[in-house]
């Protein structure tokens, strides 16, 4: 069973993970990237060609730094860190980062609330790894947490 600060979390989580894919795919259709393969975004990461930092959709300015890419909106000034070289695993979990999109998501205003500080973050989401709502994906030999989608797929918030 969940607290009410584990359920708000999560409810973030869930909105980051869905947010993050859905950028990496539209950046992909953009710029016509094979998901599917092992370095993906390898011709936008290299600072020789000027595609490192950019924007997509006319909307969204990004910025590819070592195994992440910073998306911020350019209207909202929401702010996504997402982590690029993880297999697939684009909803990896940063308590830094994660606590920057929840404060520049206006729809989160709520959530961000109650849980606005690293403290509340680092607690809470042992809290979910504990309960298995959140797992790590253990690639490249480095914890990389992730939604447990085969868990939270029902879920309600």
């Amino acid at each position: 069973m969940l607290n009410s600060t584990e359920k708000l979390l999560l409810e973030v989580i869930i909105a980051f993970d869905k947010k993050a894919n859905e950028l990496v795919n539209l950046m992909a259709s953009e710029y016509d990237l094979d998901l599917s393969l092992d370095h993906p975004f390898e011709k936008l990461q290299s600072r020789h060609k000027e595609l490192w930092k950019g924007s997509i959709a006319d909307i969204w300015n990004y910025q590819f730094h070592g195994d992440a890419c910073k998306f911020e909106n350019k209207n909202t000034k929401q702010l996504l860190n997402i982590k690029i070289n993880r297999r697939g695993n684009y909803g990896t979990i940063s308590n830094f980062y994660l606590l920057k999109f929840m404060e520049t998501t206006q729809s989160l205003d709520y959530a961000y609330k109650k849980i606005n500080n690293s403290k509340i973050m680092y607690e809470t989401l042992n809290a979910l790894t504990d309960k298995n709502y959140i797992i790590d994906a253990n690639i490249f030999e480095t914890e990389t947490r992730v939604l447990n989608k085969d868990k939270t797929q029902n879920v309600t918030i």
